[in-house]
């Protein structure tokens, strides 16, 4: 192991040359943890920032630990590095797949963020994508909405590659950026979605734009300027007849909805919820519940108290003569792609192109 050790120690003060950075995409896979194991079914190679191959490891399983300041690499009680580079200087690579609970395409580094690893998982846009498509809409759907699917995150990816790039990855594998789950989630069907679209993205002026999707409108788009801010020509209200009929109802007793809340709003009694406020699109901003106390609360915060995948949206109405009764449209925040909408585009037989043209318009389909 010794000449791994000077192998890192000259190839690191060598200067790097920049590899088609565009396509490539460092995403942060889990969560930061002290320590992290890898494996594969073959050898385990080290490559460095421009992805030329250094040294093949001879393992097939390594584990990163974090301990006093540096990253140790292991595999079982052999030591590979006493201090491994952060910052992507070097890589780990596998003829195969790289396996952390999901397997993966592309290469693996670390960063440090707060005393704690990240692992990078770094890949090429199509090869995410690939990994991203079947987990944001199921395979089972019609091919040109998943085609839909594919453009809209290319263009999202695209449009939010620097979101996280002060804490040295571009994206997450959650929600707060695209639900990505690595090779483990392919199927067939959605890759083919993504090769038959290949570097294809929606732009205004050349730019990709902000290409935001949810579940279902509900029947009607939200402006993204009342939701979040922001003044986007193709992200406006817009009647949505496509996601009309995504319904939904949540009840509560008086009891358990005091409970829900009264970490913040403390409550004995209540006697109606009061919706205050609505934006464009129908849906509710602000609430007032009268009890034994008076609140005036945020949609979005009564939301998370009560938890977001039971009440779907803000787009509801509200009764409380017995029980708490919540009836509404719509699944997410209502803004732009509407994946439940795009899907029944599909099967009245429309094509990805006017499917994106519904939803984002005014944008240019960049092929």
């Amino acid at each position: 192991m010794k000449r791994l050790f000077l192998i890192l120690a000259l190839i690191f003060i060598l200067p790097a040359k920049a590899y088609a950075e565009d396509n490539y995409f460092e995403i942060k896979i889990g969560n930061s943890a002290n320590k992290f194991e890898l494996s594969s079914d073959k050898n385990f190679h080290l490559v460095d920032k421009d992805l030329n191959e250094i040294h093949d490891l001879g393992v097939k399983n390594i584990s990163a630990e974090f301990v006093d300041g540096k990253i140790i690499l292991k595999s079982g009680d052999k030591v590979l590095s006493e201090n491994f580079p952060a910052k992507g200087e070097f890589k780990l690579s596998s003829e195969s797949y790289i396996k952390l609970k999901n397997k993966y395409r592309g290469y693996f580094h670390f960063e440090v963020e707060n005393n704690k690893l990240n692992a990078i998982n770094y890949i090429e846009l199509e090869d995410y994508l690939k990994g991203v498509v079947n987990n944001e809409l199921d395979y089972s759907h019609p091919m040109e909405s998943l085609k839909t699917q594919a453009i809209t995150s290319r263009t999202f990816a695209m449009s939010n590659k620097n979101k996280y790039i002060k804490k040295g990855y571009n994206l997450t594998d959650t929600t707060s950026s695209q639900v990505y789950r690595g090779q483990s989630s392919e199927h067939e069907k959605t890759t083919k979605a993504v090769d038959e679209t290949k570097g294809m993205y929606l732009a205004i002026n050349s730019k990709p734009i902000s290409a935001i999707f949810g579940a279902s409108s509900g029947g009607v788009i939200a402006d993204a300027k009342e939701v979040w801010g922001g003044d986007y020509s193709y992200l406006k209200r817009k009647e949505d007849p496509y996601s009309d009929d995504y319904k939904w109802s949540l009840k509560f007793s008086k009891e358990e909805f005091i409970n829900k809340i009264k970490s913040k709003y403390p409550l004995t009694d209540i006697y109606s919820i009061n919706i205050l406020e609505i934006d464009s699109s129908g849906r509710v901003k602000q609430l007032e519940i009268l009890g034994d106390k008076t609140y005036n609360i945020k949609a979005s915060e009564l939301r998370s108290f009560l938890g977001a995948a039971k009440m779907k949206s803000t787009l509801y109405a509200v009764q409380t003569e017995n029980d708490i009764v919540f009836n509404g449209k719509g699944y997410g925040h209502g803004v732009g792609l509407s994946q439940y909408g795009a899907v029944n585009m599909a099967k009245e037989g429309k094509g990805y192109e006017e499917i994106l043209q519904f939803y984002f318009p005014g944008t240019t389909l960049v092929k």
